[in-house]
């Protein structure tokens, strides 16, 4: 079976890598990513195509046309069975390429990964739920994003496939001691928020519960918010809150981009990972803080409490309660031995049956394998919803 994998976010994000380095197994197998993606693989064909940004305004149209001139002649001289989109760069402008060129995929595939982008406009609903209804497939990470799609898209449930993301092993290749790291019992322990910053992830829910805990308490903990910050995204000063509220000894803010190389050393460093997040479809961060073994701290929202099993990998804590994570800060300081590998031997349970590469993968290509009947029906059910459309455009 001849796959095309689409991806932007390499080398940025590492999801499609780890699971292509499986998936490969099951098919021949080409990705279309950035020019910069600076990534080989053996038994993938990598098409290094994408534009990657960086050039003037008219510079970067161009280069970002040419990109998907390149895309669109692959695909309709390649011959793929499939096309499984990972991620777009621009959506609004893609969407309508793939809908212009679907009388060319005998199978479109997508992953949701969000099912909304995080700070949606007010016509991002009708442009991805056109987009989802072209589809004959979508994979989410977890059932509270399949229940999502179900209710607010009104998309069938036999068009979407629950395949987990795997927990990271690229990154544990540059780590010294991955896994436990040393107990720290009875001195300072070291609590980590790692990734982009931006409002959804709660950082500021965060600073208020280390300000809520009693001085004498706070002496036990310390928390590093690292991951870079994009002002369009997210305008908050956090540095200045943090002088605000009067926790400078407790909390190191570190906004910028953190060199892969820089990774395994903060993680490695860390007792717990923090997950104060108001709303999420899912984690990339959380599966990272699986890789290293830590437990971790989340919010009680759908997503997390899937992800945990239901809390057995750390504390799941009331969501956007900062007094209640504050409690949840002060109790895993405490946590005894027994605790913490009660609740590693948890992580290291879920990295095996569930957030396992090897098996995202097995399902992914059983998907592709079982898709050929469910797209033709699909293709019936399409071409009514088109007409429907335009029907509702004409009035």
């Amino acid at each position: 079976m001849k796959v095309l994998m689409i991806e932007h976010f390499l080398p940025g994000s590492i999801y499609t890598l780890e699971l292509t380095r499986e998936l490969k197994r099951y098919c021949d197998l080409t990705v279309f990513c950035r020019e910069d993606a600076g990534v080989q693989e053996e038994g993938i064909r990598w098409m290094p195509r994408w534009y990657p940004g960086g050039k003037t305004r008219v510079g970067a149209a161009f280069a970002y046309g040419m990109s998907l001139f390149a895309l669109g002649k692959m695909i309709r001289g390649g011959g793929f069975d499939v096309v499984h989109i990972q991620s777009f760069k621009h959506p609004g402008s893609e969407i309508r390429f793939y809908r212009r060129m679907r009388r060319h995929l005998k199978q479109l595939v997508f992953t949701v990964h969000n099912v909304l982008p995080h700070e949606a406009g007010p016509g991002d609903f009708r442009l991805f739920q056109g987009f989802y209804k072209l589809c004959d497939a979508l994979i989410v990470h977890n059932e509270a994003s399949k229940q999502c799609l179900m209710k607010r898209f009104s998309l069938p449930e036999q068009r979407i496939a629950v395949i987990a993301h795997g927990v990271y092993g690229t990154h544990l290749e540059r780590a010294d001691q991955p896994g436990e790291g040393p107990s720290r019992q009875g001195i300072v322990k070291e609590f980590l928020q790692f990734g982009f910053i931006r409002a959804y992830k709660g950082i500021d829910i965060l600073l208020e519960a280390v300000a809520a805990i009693r001085p004498e308490q706070r002496r036990f903990i310390h928390v590093t918010i690292a991951g870079q910050q994009f002002p369009k995204l997210d305008k908050t000063d956090y540095g200045a809150k943090i002088r605000e509220l009067g926790i400078e000894q407790w909390v190191s803010f570190l906004p910028g981009h953190v060199p892969d190389e820089k990774v395994a050393g903060l993680f490695q460093q860390a007792d717990f990972l923090l997950f104060p997040y108001r709303n999420i479809y899912g984690s990339g961060a959380l599966m990272m803080a699986y890789t290293y073994g830590k437990p971790v701290i989340a919010s009680d929202i759908p997503p997390f409490l899937e992800e945990t099993d239901g809390g057995k990998t750390g504390i799941l804590f009331k969501s956007q309660d900062p007094k209640a994570l504050a409690d949840a800060i002060i109790e895993a300081a405490g946590w005894e031995e027994d605790r913490l590998r009660a609740c590693r031997q948890a992580i290291g349970r879920l990295a095996e049956e569930k957030y396992n590469w090897k098996v995202s993968a097995e399902k992914t290509a059983g998907l592709y394998a079982g898709g050929t009947r469910a797209s033709q029906i699909h293709k019936r059910e399409r071409s009514l919803y088109e007409t429907a459309s335009v029907e509702r455009v004409g009035q």
